[in-house]
């Protein structure tokens, strides 16, 4: 989901409300009611690499975390050959070798050494990976010829990293949804789309590890409910003290460009000034609307609040 054009100052579709009928002609009727625009919604993006805005995200939170210096590095790339086995079954054959094939190379290289790798597919829906390695010798003829026996499910090719920093590693596995397969699409539960070794980042702390209770239950989510849950999210941003701003995510009771294309259409009619590209103005009566409708849905029906998200 792009962000959407401007919204109207004071407008909101169906009202304080949030459903009643009526209300734009009461929102129109001046500030005595509370309606100035107080706060601005923006468009909520999640972190994933399966979404333009999301990947964004993704990328500058490891740009953040510090990149390494990859001069020299070797850029290994893993194919699928067979064709025997459906997209999402070679997925997960592949994602269980690459884990053999890392083990493998650095067996044969005799030290540990940084890694990270990449997910992207093919247009037939079929996965390959792009595995970026901390060995800035060349590796020897003899070796080359045994990767491809190590992966064992299609071709490899070698690659020496010229430049400091790689923007390919953290560009999109896909456009947007339209150009994700169908499988991805529709898959119960995450996908591993990045992972890096330990100690890959130069900024990062190590986290301590905590041991933590096992859910009562594990809900598998598809990416195409997880899109739909975002598209009725929003960010709130309100004022502050000292100037300072606060933002939280609050749901929506419809989806944010259905939110804009109705306040676009009052805003016509009521011929009230927009907001900035992206911004939807709302009052502080309109907030205490929101935050209800998020106390009010934060549930997830019938499964429990106890329940972990796959």
């Amino acid at each position: 989901m792009s962000p959407t054009p401007a919204m109207a100052h004071g407008q909101w579709p169906n009202g304080p409300a949030l459903g009643g009928r009526g209300t734009t002609a009461l929102l129109a009727r001046g500030a005595h009611l509370g309606c100035r625009p107080t706060a601005e919604l923006q468009a909520y993006y999640s972190e994933s690499w399966f979404t333009v805005a999301g990947a964004r995200l993704k990328a500058r939170r490891l740009r953040q975390a510090g990149m390494p210096d990859l001069t020299n590095w070797r850029f290994i790339t893993l194919t699928m050959a067979t064709r025997r086995l459906t997209p999402h079954a070679a997925y997960e054959l592949g994602k269980s070798r690459l884990r053999r094939f890392l083990a493998r190379l650095r067996k044969a290289l005799g030290h540990a050494f940084k890694w990270c790798w990449k997910l992207e597919f093919h247009e037939d829906g079929y996965a390959h990976w792009h595995l970026l390695v901390e060995y800035r010798e060349p590796i020897p003829p003899e070796m080359l010829a045994e990767l491809e026996v190590w992966w064992g499910l299609g071709r490899s090719n070698v690659r020496r990293v010229k430049q400091k920093e790689i923007d390919y590693v953290l560009k999109y596995v896909a456009k947007g949804p339209e150009d994700l397969p169908a499988w991805v699409w529709e898959h119960k539960g995450r996908i591993r789309a990045f992972q890096t070794s330990n100690g890959f980042f130069t900024n990062r702390r190590a986290r301590p590890r905590q041991k933590i209770e096992p859910a009562t239950c594990l809900v598998p989510l598809s990416l195409r409910v997880r899109h739909a849950w975002d598209e009725r999210k929003a960010l709130l941003f309100e004022g502050g003290k000292n100037g300072q701003r606060r933002v939280s995510v609050v749901k929506l009771p419809t989806t944010f460009n259905a939110l804009f294309l109705k306040s676009v259409r009052e805003a016509l009619i009521w011929r009230q000034p927009l907001a900035a590209p992206g911004v939807v103005t709302i009052s502080q009566l309109q907030i205490q609307e929101l935050q209800y409708e998020h106390r009010k849905t934060r549930g997830l029906a019938a499964i429990p609040q106890s329940a972990a998200i796959a």
